[in-house]
């Protein structure tokens, strides 16, 4: 599961790399400022555009952390330098907070809304996570409603691959029946 693919295809100044995981390969898209989306949804590319040389440094160091991750140990991204481009000033502070979510635990909606500033501002935090590029690395998987309740994940396989996530950071492995042949 170890080693990024890093494509010589770009998107105008960005680099794009494929990571291995469990549920399927994950794309980076890298810009000179960071880790621009992380997804499993695999990215177009415009047969136009120019190579780019962006150092793979970054690209590398997620590589090992996904690995770590999904192995199922304890990680911190903040290492990672993250591009907030296109991102307003809340929803940074909403993501920022978001980043400091304790591994294997959950906030509410609410409780995010009120670290950011906004305690009536649930619904902005909900709109936030849900278009949050930068999944696992940004943990909206760990954002649950007032009643503790799983609502939404717009990622692959959506609040199934949620329950997942939170199941693998807490207990430390995936149910042992999710690579189960059928």
């Amino acid at each position: 599961m170890h080693g990024s693919t890093v494509s010589k295809v770009s998107i105008d100044e960005w680099l794009t790399a494929q990571h291995p995981s469990p549920l399927g390969s994950l794309w980076s898209t890298w810009t000179a400022n960071g880790l621009f989306r992380l997804s499993w949804q695999t990215p177009s590319h415009d047969p136009s555009c120019q190579e780019t040389l962006l150092p793979n440094h970054q690209a590398s160091v997620l590589d090992t952390l996904l690995h770590d991750y999904f192995c199922g140990h304890k990680v911190s991204w903040h290492e990672l330098v993250i591009d907030p481009t296109g991102w307003t000033s809340f929803t940074q502070r909403v993501y920022r907070h978001c980043l400091e979510i304790p591994y294997g635990s959950t906030i509410t909606y609410k409780q995010l809304a009120t670290l950011a500033g906004n305690e009536r501002a649930s619904r902005a935090v909900g709109a936030a996570m849900s278009r949050n590029r930068v999944l696992l690395v940004i943990p909206c998987h760990r954002v649950v409603s007032a009643s503790g309740s799983l609502q939404g994940y717009s990622a692959k396989g959506g609040i199934s691959t949620k329950r997942l996530l939170l199941e693998l950071e807490r207990q430390g492995h995936w149910p042992q029946n999710l690579f189960a042949k059928g």
